[in-house]
């Protein structure tokens, strides 16, 4: 007896249509679109946190003949005209400027195009409600233009029976002032002035200017942070080293506020006088030199104290809110 191995070959048919046929508009309809007016000018803080919303338009109500019918299972979504898409997000990047969009719709948020399939049948729309709102995804690509015309599309089948339009072109300012780098003139002390740890020069005041600052900005914050050349001596004393071109030794720099208290460095500090109208304004800010070594028989000639010059470098950070 032979026995023989039957192989049986079966071919399993996908219950899904084919999302590209036979969707069409009903006579004299087509296209239209969501007309959605927008500032000309949007401006927001540089540090505004990603995934915020920066603007949401008003609630425009749709008439329009951009009915459709479909004989198929067919796929909706969104389609991005400014740049990428995913059938999975809600979000749509603006290109690589660090902003995008959403289309809300029936106070739902739609996701790209792929994320849903509708059953056969007929499709309008009047009488939906839409608006469009605008979020920062990442760090902003300076200031940016959003062209007038179609940013995207609502999609059905192989059909896009609502664009959504922007009636004139947007630019979107990353709010700021103007923050030039400052150089401070220390002038020349006596070694003698510092005999022991802690004794300091006179302080020498200078500010931080802010110049052509726009208005509504709410609030503006400032920090010193220390640089890798010249690290903090000691951070909550507002004390950070010399720069290893300094030639003195055992003396550090201090930074003071306008009161004259030192000044916490990695830490964000209220800037109390600035008004949301904008302008120019100035922080008022004081910096002197400080023993760090301890005397010991010799105070000012100890071995470890020598003269010489005495530079160093910190950075200064703005953050408007």
């Amino acid at each position: 007896m032979t026995l023989n191995k039957l192989l049986l070959l079966t071919t399993l048919a996908c219950a899904w249509q084919d999302a590209s046929a036979n969707c069409k508009y009903y006579v004299a309809h087509q296209q239209n679109p969501i007309i959605i007016d927008i500032p000309p000018t949007l401006s927001i803080p540089r540090d505004t946190p990603n995934n915020t919303t920066i603007y949401e338009s008003n609630t425009v109500t749709f008439y329009g003949n951009s009915s459709l019918a479909c004989t198929n299972i067919f796929l909706i979504g969104v389609k991005n005209n400014l740049g990428t898409g995913s059938p999975t997000s809600d979000i749509f990047p603006i290109s690589n400027s660090g902003l995008a969009w959403q289309w809300v719709k029936e106070k739902e948020v739609m996701k790209g195009f792929g994320s849903a399939t509708r059953n056969p049948g007929g499709y309008g729309f009047n009488g939906t409600t839409h608006s469009l709102r605008l979020l920062k995804i990442a760090p902003l690509k300076g200031n940016i233009t959003i062209p007038a015309g179609d940013i995207g599309y609502y999609q059905m089948g192989t059909i896009q029976p609502l664009a959504m339009r922007i009636s004139k072109s947007v630019s979107i300012v990353a709010q700021s002032c103007e923050t030039p780098d400052i150089k401070v003139e220390m002038g020349q002390y006596d070694l003698g002035v510092f005999s022991d740890i802690g004794d300091t020069s006179k302080a020498t005041a200078f500010n931080i200017l802010l110049n052509n600052c726009p208005s509504g900005i709410n609030k503006v914050m400032y920090s010193l942070a220390p640089n890798p050349t010249t690290p903090a001596w000691d951070a909550g004393q507002g004390i950070i080293e010399l720069n290893k071109t300094s030639t003195a030794k055992g003396i550090a720099l201090q930074i003071l506020d306008g009161n004259q208290t030192p000044l916490e460095l990695n830490k964000d500090h209220v800037f109390s006088d600035y008004t949301s109208t904008g302008g120019n304004f100035r922080i008022p800010l004081s910096a002197r030199y400080y023993r760090t070594l301890p005397a010991s028989s010799g105070g000012k000639f100890d071995l470890g104290v020598r003269p010489g010059t005495a530079n160093s470098e910190v950075s200064f950070v703005m953050s408007y809110l």
